[in-house]
C-alpha cells in the first residue's frame, strides 16, 4: 500500500478534525478515543483506536483481598443497612 499523505486541523481547544478517509479506515465514530504511539524522540509513529472497555471486561482486574463470594457480599451488605435503619428507628421511637 501506497503512502498517503492524510492531514486534519487543530482547534484552539485542541481539538483535532480527523479525514473521512481515515475515520472510515480505522471506524472511528463520535466519542471515540484514539491512542497516539510514540517512538524515544517522541515523534508519532502510530495512531490507533482506544478499545472502550465494558464493565464484564474489567470484572476481576483488582484483586480481592477476602474470598466472599458476590451473594454473600449482598446478603452482608443488606444485613448491614437492615441494623442501620433499625437503629435510626430506634432512634426515632426514644425521641
Amino acid at each position: 500500500m501506497a503512502k498517503q499523505l492524510l492531514s486534519g486541523k487543530l482547534t484552539s481547544k485542541g481539538q483535532l478534525t480527523i479525514p473521512v478517509e481515515l475515520r472510515t479506515l480505522l471506524s472511528l465514530k463520535e466519542g471515540d478515543r484514539l491512542a497516539f504511539v510514540l517512538d524515544e524522540n517522541e515523534r508519532i509513529i502510530e495512531v490507533q483506536p482506544k478499545i472502550k472497555k465494558s464493565i464484564r471486561g474489567v470484572m476481576g482486574a483488582l484483586k480481592s483481598t477476602s474470598s466472599i463470594d458476590v451473594d454473600e457480599a449482598i446478603d452482608q451488605a443488606r444485613t448491614e443497612r437492615a441494623k442501620e435503619v433499625a437503629v435510626g428507628l430506634k432512634g426515632l421511637e426514644n425521641e
